[in-house]
């Protein structure tokens, strides 16, 4: 099938929507909305058109905390259900209603391919504004369908606005009608308990904020809900973003050391290919073109020493040609490798 890719199970990852998405009706189980969260998290910024995505129903399973015990038919229910259920959106006395998935498709072998449908591709492919996005690990765990709509309003109203304590107010009418419960939980005590007090115990634990609500009395009856958002301090997160960036750095170091064994015919340590990139600023072709020259010259006692040197007095000819010569007899010792390596793994 033509564009299918693999899906990424990355929690990191951004769903990003058109604020008509999250605005709109919209009615489904909490593993439906994983998933589906999960599939748009697998758009690129410049996709044009959606992709096909292959899923590994035992991989899928564990992702979205599904029991292994009738795994393969839980799954066929969720796609199957998913395949019926549609999106409203209103603009006056104008609506659209569309579905989420396009197709599902199951090989008989434990491979799910899965797309989204083309009538939602406006609301979620190349949005330069009007848009909302949050990290998939913030929903990924909550208990309820009704958390992730609650949270998704919130993060939409919040915005762009960076203070650290915010409120909101909405009407009960309003979040009734966006949380598709008119008819359910009529009572404002069944209202609490079922859907506020999970979701905003759901958004306070998961997200980035610790959340609480009031009821707002209009004479005797309880007619808005204010909700208050406090961002959490980001340290942990910013610390696990660091140690993320370290470990990639560390595998691009890794790939660079391959590449260098490729081009210096010689046996190395992993602490002196390290130094010599460290001098050559990860230059890979700088690297090459001075272990080139070094070919031409008569002897070299410490390749590594002589290739730092030359890289760093960017020696464009053999040594014999040049006024000074004692480079050809430095010492290893001149060169501390552990500390270069310190430095470079400290700059990483």
């Amino acid at each position: 099938m033509k564009d299918t890719k693999v899906i990424d199970y990355n929690k990191n990852h951004y769903t990003v929507m058109a604020n008509n998405i999250i605005r709109g009706k919209q009615s489904m189980t909490l593993q439906e909305a994983r998933l589906i969260r999960l599939l748009i998290t697998q758009i690129a910024k410049d996709d044009k058109d959606f992709k096909t995505y292959k899923v590994n129903i035992q991989e899928l399973a564990r992702f979205l905390e599904i029991p292994d015990n009738n795994l393969y038919r839980d799954i066929r229910n969720i796609c199957q259900s998913l395949m019926s259920r549609t999106i409203k959106i209103q603009n006056g006395n104008q609506w659209k209603i569309f579905q989420w998935l396009q197709l599902a498709e199951y090989d008989g072998h434990g491979t799910v391919t899965l797309m989204l449908s083309n009538q939602i591709a406006p609301y979620l492919l190349q949005l330069n504004a009007w848009f909302t996005q949050y990290q998939l690990k913030n929903i990924l765990v909550m208990k309820s369908f009704y958390s992730i709509r609650l949270y998704e309003l919130l993060k939409l109203t919040v915005g762009e606005d960076r203070r650290k304590k915010i409120e909101y107010t909405f009407s009960i009418q309003y979040l009734r009608e966006y949380l598709e419960c008119e008819h359910k939980f009529k009572q404002i005590g069944q209202f609490k308990d079922k859907i506020l007090d999970i979701a905003v115990r759901d958004i306070s634990e998961y997200s980035e904020y610790n959340c609480r609500y009031e009821g707002k009395k209009t004479g005797r009856s309880i007619t808005d809900i204010i909700f208050y958002l406090e961002l959490k301090e980001q340290k942990q997160e910013k610390k696990e973003e660091g140690e993320r960036e370290k470990e990639q750095k560390e595998l691009d170091l890794d790939d660079l050391i391959d590449q260098l064994r490729e081009i210096i015919n010689e046996k190395l340590k992993t602490k002196e290919y390290k130094a010599i990139l460290e001098a050559a600023n990860n230059n890979i072709e700088l690297i090459q073109e001075k272990y080139e020259l070094s070919k031409k010259q008569q002897k070299i006692e410490n390749l590594v020493g002589w290739l730092i040197k030359a890289i760093e007095g960017n020696y464009s000819e053999p040594i014999e040609k040049r006024k000074k010569t004692s480079f050809n007899n430095i010492e290893a010792r001149q060169y501390n490798y552990e500390e270069l390596e310190r430095q470079l793994l400290e700059r990483g």
